[in-house]
């Protein structure tokens, strides 16, 4: 039966009994079924709690900056499915999505995929059909039995590493990142972008064989005179600062990124500050032009909203008051989100969020009362439509409104603002 991509994905999102359904003995039975060709000349993946889909982004910027063809795949996304699966940065045509939707469902038999699963096979088949030079994979969920880790990687690259996803992967930082070293290979170039990382990482790398390069030891970008200097094997050049991926945690992202491309592309110093001008990933740290200020951030955990903590901290108020628009999913630490930001805002406006996985107002202001903030500062809405509504009418000239807690609520957000 012909189905449009709005009837595939409403399909999907019911068609399996599970949302996550970690493991690769079903999807590897598919992609076996459907040749399990090679997807391009170099793959990189990319894992950790944090900071994943930056490396994407500073990875195709790279490329394309060095006419080098590029292929991705990241979840979640914002505005449209189709931002998941991009060739040189542009999103995947709907009919070509559709056309890759029908191939997997003409493998697959009688075996049932999770949503995330038929997204990985249908990007696994596009690019393997494009054959790019350069092909990088987003974790979706931990590493050893995510998706992703089907493939084979010539490389690999783990970010920050916090407490997330913890009824999947466990609820201590070790037991998370040992699940996040089930990427690595043998052999392979494994980067750290985190200045601290976990041991296990070490450990895994060593008992693999698999060359292990780390943020502040072997990658290096430090500010210097107003811009970044960067020195890692293979590549060194003094370069501005990022305009469009701003905060002192994108240096070991871009280290992690150069480094892995090195050995593939002719990095030139040139190019790669071109990459560095223009490379952005929506909803990190974006401000948008006017007054109020609104910044959108997708910090949804512990980990990232203590890096938005420490962003509001350094920000100049000009007189204003910082407002937060906030609507999380029920499966975050929302003491902690509240915790790490509680100190940096005045106000907060919270929103309430639809579906299985949301949750409702009353839950997060009786969380937020729980983690100490004040009931006056509290002004709780049903939705997100209905909270955006009220910041705005809030919100002075002077003001920031910090929207933040969920990928759900700042594309509810961009939706209306935009």
């Amino acid at each position: 039966m012909k189905r449009s991509l709005h009837e595939w994905l409403t399909w999907q999102e019911t068609a399996h009994d599970k949302a996550w359904d970690l493991g690769l003995h079903r999807i590897g039975a598919v992609w076996q079924a459907m040749g399990a060709p090679r997807l391009a000349r170099h793959i990189i993946t990319v894992a950790g709690t944090n900071g994943k889909g930056s490396c994407v982004c500073w990875t195709e910027g790279l490329c394309q900056a060095h006419d080098a063809s590029v292929a991705s795949f990241s979840s979640p996304h914002l505005s449209d499915y189709r931002e998941r699966i991009r060739f040189d940065g542009a999103w995947v045509d709907e009919a070509e999505l559709v056309a890759a939707f029908e191939a997997v469902d003409a493998a697959r038999g009688d075996i049932s995929l999770s949503y995330f699963e038929w997204s990985a096979l249908a990007a696994f088949h596009l690019i393997a059909r494009r054959q790019p030079q350069v092909a990088v994979l987003e974790v979706g969920l931990g590493g050893r039995l995510d998706a992703t880790n089907l493939i084979d990687a010539d490389a690999a690259i783990i970010t920050r590493i916090g407490l997330d996803h913890q009824d999947w992967l466990g609820d201590t930082i070790d037991s998370i990142a040992r699940e996040k070293a089930g990427i690595m290979r043998a052999g392979q170039r494994v980067f750290l972008a985190d200045r601290t990382p976990p041991a296990v990482f070490a450990t895994t790398a060593a008992s693999l064989g698999a060359e292990l390069y780390r943020f502040g030891a072997e990658l290096h970008a430090e500010e210097e005179a107003g811009g970044i200097a960067v020195r890692v094997p293979g590549f060194a050049a003094n370069l501005p600062k990022p305009p469009l991926m701003p905060g002192a945690h994108q240096y070991g992202h871009l280290a992690a990124c150069l480094a892995a491309l090195a050995p593939w592309l002719q990095l030139d110093a040139a190019r790669v500050a071109k990459a560095i001008l223009h490379t952005q990933n929506p909803a990190r740290l974006m401000q948008l032009p006017g007054e109020p200020r609104w910044l959108i951030d997708v910090a949804h955990n512990a980990d990232s909203a203590e890096v938005l903590a420490a962003w509001l901290h350094n920000m100049p108020r000009d007189g204003g008051r910082f407002i937060a628009l906030c609507g999380m999913l029920r499966d975050k630490d929302h003491h902690a989100i509240y915790r790490h930001l509680a100190p940096e805002i005045d106000l907060w406006v919270l929103g309430g969020l639809d579906g299985a996985r949301g949750t409702d107002v009353e839950t997060l202001a009786a969380h937020a009362r729980e983690a100490g903030i004040a009931a006056e500062k509290l002004l709780s809405c049903d939705d997100i439509p209905a909270a955006y509504h009220h910041a705005r009418t809030l919100a002075r000239p002077e003001d920031t409104v910090v929207v933040f807690g969920s990928f759900v609520t700042v594309a509810a957000v961009l939706e209306k603002h935009i």
